[in-house]
């Protein structure tokens, strides 16, 4: 193929569904590809680079997404060594951003990336036409099609000491409310020279906080790292999440076997060390460790295999280990090893042993041993308990009823809710009424109070009160309320309880439940207080005024002025209307305004114009009708003679 002023196009290929190119215009070189995967979707890549920058483009396309066109773009520009200097030994090697329409972020699929390391090829790949075959087909799962929704953010590359540390991030917003925030990045270390690292340690991180739920999930992945050889690998996960589903997680490799993973912890990788020093030899190491809201968990496993011509040994031990905090400090351990030698694929001698030791004070050890020889095997059990449960110490009655009294008496269990947005409420308040509601002083007509404690939950047996027994189990709830001698139970709330502080858990529900749970917690009040008994408050009617005003310009039929050609005199009269000259000789004297309080006024739907039900009072005005219907969604109001049939 020819050149196009002086631009060699031999690198350019087309067929009917992809176009590449590589080709060079000195000093720029031209890499890319562009693919219609469906009939109106595209997808591609384009890195140009110069002499002082590679910039490098993935993106998607969909002119048939629903709600319109959608795509995503992930932009990036690299600065070659040693970047722009920023102090400290900290430089800027590269700088982009991420822009989409119609588009979110799929936590999962993100999750996904980070596992399989294709999110680390997103962020400023070495070389992007080879990273685009994996990550472009990843960009629709990544970011699927949401109409209405928007993602933008920066990215940016942050090196230290010559690149020995270096860190790739994406910040991006997913917009309008719910409002998320995801982060993807990529955390670089390399010692003592990139080039040839003794350690070079990648963790690809990934995070999300959403303002909805609330919860905040961060994730981290080693992959492609070693040390000295060693190779290593693993994930690391922090889930902090509010009610009503509320967890607190941090895991560096997973969890104890039998331990309930809670919602929204993706599956995690142990912590993996391969110390194998020789081809027939392989010695492996795996470890977790894990903090929740009320347990602490460890554990390890080793094993060693090491053989030649199916003659060798193997061996493996492992520890898992859960402590609980509550009711009561305890902690179980389990324990495993096995040790034999084989001979042409027979086992010439074994022994074995499991382990499970809890305590403390009494401790329960139970286990099972076996020793197996060419000739015979042999096997025992044993299952021991020692020590005495600490003395008891009489603890002082639950005084649950002096409790709930405290609780409700301070000052934060009560508080003043202002009224929901977008509430239709025909409602004008003073400067010093606002300054009262502001202060606690006084509540909003239309707003509630909230009373709620968080000693205990309602509406369920307490069977024990932190290290108190109630016997019998007592049952607390609110019967009914009352503001100002009238009822104003406006319903419940609700708050997260730990239920082993006020329920008898066996082992097994300490494992399985949930650390915290949501009970009723208090109630909601709300009365008609539309009349407050304060100066502050001044009631007043609210009156509608319309007022037509006629154009000030006269009519003019067919424009004589300028069909007389007389154009400069047209000119003149519109620069009168203009400026608001009022002069009987250009026009007669102004009319006088109609002003008139009660125009029919009616509720119509705004898309066929028929009148529509607003349950605004059986006689309301026209300016409480008003109110009324812009508060709801496809109603308007209009007068009587717009209203469709």
């Amino acid at each position: 193929m020819g050149g196009i002023f002086g631009l060699d196009l031999a690198g350019l290929a087309v067929d009917p569904t992809k176009l590449e190119i590589d080709t060079t215009l000195p000093p720029v070189r031209l890499r890319g590809r562009l693919e219609r995967r469906q009939p109106d979707a595209y997808s591609g890549v384009l890195s140009a680079a110069v002499p002082a920058t590679t910039v490098t483009a993935f993106g998607q396309l969909d002119l048939a997404a629903p709600g319109g066109p959608a795509f995503i773009a992930l932009i990036g520009a690299v600065f070659p060594p040693p970047g722009l200097q920023l102090g400290l030994g900290f430089s800027l090697s590269g700088v982009g951003g991420v822009v989409g329409v119609n588009k979110a972020v799929n936590q999962d699929a993100l999750i996904a990336a980070i596992a399989d390391g294709t999110a680390a090829e997103l962020l400023f790949p070495p070389d992007p036409v080879a990273a685009a075959q994996r990550v472009v087909p990843r960009l629709p799962a990544l970011f699927p099609t949401a109409p209405g929704r928007a993602v933008v953010g920066p990215m940016f590359q942050v090196s230290w000491g010559g690149r020995l540390v270096s860190l790739s991030a994406a910040v991006v917003a997913e917009l309008p409310d719910p409002v998320r925030l995801s982060l993807l990045g990529v955390l670089r270390v390399s010692v003592p020279d990139p080039a040839v690292p003794l350690i070079h340690l990648q963790a690809t991180f990934a995070g999300q906080y959403d303002s909805a739920e609330p919860s905040a999930l961060l994730m981290a992945s080693l992959t492609g790292s070693h040390m000295a050889g060693v190779p290593l690998e693993g994930d690391v996960v922090l889930l902090s999440r509010g009610s009503p589903d509320p967890v607190l997680v941090l895991s560096a490799g997973g969890f104890h076997p039998a331990y309930p993973v809670p919602r929204g912890v993706p599956a995690l990788r142990r912590l993996t060390m391969n110390l194998s020093p020789l081809p027939w030899m392989q010695l492996r190491c795996q470890a977790y460790v894990a903090i929740t809201s009320n347990t602490l968990q460890f554990g390890a496993r080793i094993s060693l295999v090491a053989e030649i011509a199916d003659c060798g040994l193997r061996g493996q031990f492992g520890l898992d280990v859960l402590i609980r905090r509550e009711p009561t400090l305890s902690f179980t351990a389990d324990m495993r090893g096995s040790v034999s030698v084989e001979v042409f694929g027979e086992t010439l001698l074994g022994i074995a042993f499991s382990l499970t030791l809890e305590g403390p004070a009494p401790w329960h050890a139970v286990g099972r041993g076996s020793i197996d020889l060419f000739l015979f095997s042999a096997s025992f059990d044993f299952d021991e308990r020692w020590g005495n449960p600490p003395p008891a110490v009489p603890a002082e009655p639950a005084d649950l009823r002096g409790r709930l009294e405290k609780a409700f008496a301070r000052p934060e269990a009560w508080s003043a809710m202002p009224p929901g947005k977008g509430e239709y409420l025909p409602v004008l308040l003073s400067p010093a009424a606002n300054r009262l509601i502001g202060d606690g002083s006084l509540v909003h007509p239309h707003g509630t109070i909230v009373a709620r404690q968080r000693v205990l939950p309602f509406g369920v047996d307490i069977e024990r009160f932190g290290p108190s027994v109630v016997e019998p189990a007592e049952h607390w709830d609110i019967g009914s309320s009352t503001l100002g001698g009238a009822d104003a139970d406006d319903g419940p709330t609700v708050d997260s309880f730990a239920p082993g502080q006020f329920r008898k858990l066996s082992e097994d529900e300490q494992m399985t439940r949930p650390a915290y749970e949501t009970y009723r917690s208090g109630r909601r009040f709300s009365a008609d207080i539309s009349e407050p008994e304060n100066d502050a408050f001044v009631r007043a009617t609210l009156a509608w005024e319309t007022r037509v005003v006629p154009d000030p310009r006269p009519q003019r039929p067919l424009d004589l002025l300028r069909f007389m050609r007389i154009a400069a005199l047209a000119d003149a009269e519109d620069l009168a209307v203009a400026t608001s000259v009022r002069d009987p000789r250009w026009w007669q004297t102004q009319l006088t305004l109609l002003v008139t309080d009660r125009a029919p006024i009616a509720a119509v739907s705004t898309w066929s114009m028929a009148p529509v039900e607003t349950d605004a009072g059986p006689t309301p005005t026209d300016a409480e009708l008003r109110l009324r219907c812009g508060a709801l969604a496809g109603v308007r109001a209009v007068e009587a003679w717009e209203v469709g049939t």
